[in-house]
């Protein structure tokens, strides 16, 4: 069995690298400072650590594919691409296009609402209840932490906002 030098590990665990290194390159130039009021900032975290952790997690998760994968004694070689594999990652990135594009005008909830209903409805043999109790409890809660807990903005539901309490919901 003939050893490949340009395994899918190696690759990824570069691009993973390379990737990580730009955001940590284009952190303070993209990422929005946040409004002072009376001086002190709107925001109880750091806007740059969320982008930060992120990045530093994709260069070690590189770094340790890469190395791992040099020292493999198992042949990774590339998978073979079927003509199904192909359509449901095509439809999954175009579904992404179209989550980006919806994101600020619909707000989290409801595209992320959209993305996880139909991605699971596509892609596997998921009761319709199942995703749709998954589709609709798993962005609110994530809004709910990030919004409520960490203090991150996300945009909200377009029409209204839903308080219980001191609690956005949406």
């Amino acid at each position: 069995m003939k050893k490949s030098f340009l395994t899918p590990n190696l690759i990824t665990g570069f691009l993973s690298i390379l990737i990580g290194i730009f955001v940590i390159i284009k952190i303070p130039s993209e990422i929005e400072k946040p409004v002072l009021i009376f001086g002190q900032s709107s925001s109880e975290i750091n806007p740059e650590l969320v982008p930060l952790i992120v990045a530093i997690m994709l260069i070690i998760f590189g770094s340790y594919t890469m190395i791992k994968d040099r020292n493999s004694l198992i042949n990774n070689s590339w998978p073979n691409l079927t003509r199904s594999m192909l359509k449901n990652v095509g439809f999954t990135v175009l579904c992404l296009a179209v989550y980006s594009l919806l994101f600020n005008s619909l707000g989290f909830v409801l595209a992320s609402v959209l993305l996880i209903f139909i991605l699971s409805q596509y892609m596997g043999d998921v009761s319709h209840y199942i995703s749709i109790s998954l589709a609709i409890l798993f962005p609110l809660i994530v809004f709910g932490v990030f919004v409520n807990i960490m203090h991150v903005f996300l945009p909200a539901f377009p029409l209204y906002e839903v308080r219980i309490g001191n609690y956005l919901i949406m």
